[in-house]
């Protein structure tokens, strides 16, 4: 191994960027002043319980605040730590290429030269994925939600192994690189590949090569740390209300969805977007290596293109190029999105999700992101369908018990 390349994945003294002053949030008369005041209102709209939001220019935080309260009832701080949902797959994808540039991972390499007990219901497709086509969705695996294979709460030792190793009982849809199909599967195979290539747990992994040198001092990746360092609960939206919900960390679900870190680790992560893998002293990847992660490689079904663990699209009304990705947990969701050009990042992360408030939720980042570039907010609604649905499936339930006590009742 090449001595530069070695010294890419130590651990890196971190020199953190020269601090300024955030901007008043109570100066409406300004962009950030519109963006914090859109935000209060998008939190009061939504009945979001507790949000925590930054603008980062450079390498600086321009304007950053939290509001509101956790699961728990206690305030919600910069310092709260938020589950990241798919933003987490960003960080995976950062890792593989760690790997790549320091010459132990070939992107267009199968999957199975790294892990090779990797199996599928069909083995020749098996044997073809390559690493790169993991890393698009272009695997040909399916969404794996319903499968049991996700949010598995699995904190015992080897849980990540254990959940790709039942992906034996799923067939790919597809054949490698023919189509993007979005799925949770891919990632976990990706965190099994840095498992193996490694030699250690991936979130120890991610602790050592990315945390650790960013300086994300309030970062999640096992129910050990969970405990230690205090992940409240969140909430799930009931028919638009949101209500209490603390299901247990899911250590198996790391690498794509389950990675936990405050408002202000995150902001450190998008420094380093923003600056080519730096974060002050640290350096996490090159410069090449950050655009090739930012650069679509395959078109997306909902438009835009999608990278290497990044979305890469056009912003309406201001016409930027936007790199992003959003995320949901059952209880909480973040939103992360970069414009690169501009050398801005805007990030909202929310402690409340609801399936039907899906596009609510994260039209607040685009909508900072707009305001930043001197546009306007778009409107966003929850979903009527999903809520009708919601309604109708309840008023069905209603309907069935009732006619259950009826029959009861006449039997008797």
């Amino acid at each position: 191994m090449l001595a530069g390349v070695a010294a890419l994945l130590l651990p890196l003294a971190v020199a953190t960027p020269a601090a300024a002053d955030p901007t008043d949030d109570n100066s409406p008369g300004d962009m950030v002043g519109r963006a914090a005041a859109y935000l209060r209102q998008h939190m009061s709209e939504n009945r979001i319980p507790g949000l925590a939001y930054a603008i980062v220019r450079g390498d600086q935080v321009i304007s950053r605040n939290a509001w509101g309260v956790d699961g728990d009832g206690q305030s919600i701080t910069p310092q709260t730590p938020f589950v990241l949902g798919s933003v987490s797959k960003s960080f995976t994808a950062l890792a593989v290429m760690q790997l790549v540039e320091a010459g132990r991972v070939e992107l267009d390499a199968p999957v199975r030269r790294y892990v090779s007990w990797l199996r599928l219901a069909d083995e020749p497709v098996a044997a073809q994925v390559t690493v790169r086509q993991l890393l698009t969705h272009t695997s040909g695996l399916p969404d794996v939600v319903d499968r049991g294979l996700l949010d598995r709460f699995d904190n015992s030792p080897g849980g990540l192994t254990r959940a790709v190793r039942e992906l034996a009982t799923v067939s790919p849809t597809a054949p490698p690189g023919e189509a993007y199909q979005y799925s949770n599967a891919n990632y976990m195979v990706l965190g099994a590949l840095v498992e193996a290539v490694a030699g250690q747990s991936f979130g120890s992994y991610l602790r050592r090569h990315v945390l650790d040198p960013l300086g994300m001092t309030h970062a999640i990746t096992d129910e050990a740390e969970a405990r230690t360092i205090g992940l409240p609960a969140g909430h799930r939206y009931y028919f638009g209300r949101p209500q209490r919900f603390a299901p247990p960390f899911d250590t198996a679900g790391l690498p794509h969805g389950y990675l936990t870190m405050s408002l202000d680790d995150l902001t450190h992560y998008a420094i380093a977007q923003l600056n080519d893998g730096r974060y002050g002293n640290a350096s996490v990847l090159s410069p090449q290596g950050i655009a090739q992660l930012h650069t679509g490689q395959v078109a997306t079904d909902g438009g835009g293109r999608y990278g290497l663990g990044w979305r890469e699209s056009v912003l309406d009304g201001p016409g930027d190029r936007i790199v992003w990705h959003a995320g949901a947990t059952p209880h909480y969701f973040s939103h992360l999105l970069l414009v690169p050009e501009s050398d801005l990042a805007v990030l909202v992360m929310s402690n409340v999700y609801g399936l039907s408030m899906d596009w609510p939720l994260a039209s607040a980042a685009f909508n900072v992101a707009r305001i930043m570039r001197g546009g306007e907010a778009v409107p966003g609604g929850p979903d009527p369908v999903l809520n009708r649905l919601l309604l109708g499936l309840v008023v069905a339930a209603a309907l069935l018990l009732g006619l259950l006590i009826w029959t009861a009742v006449r039997s008797l």
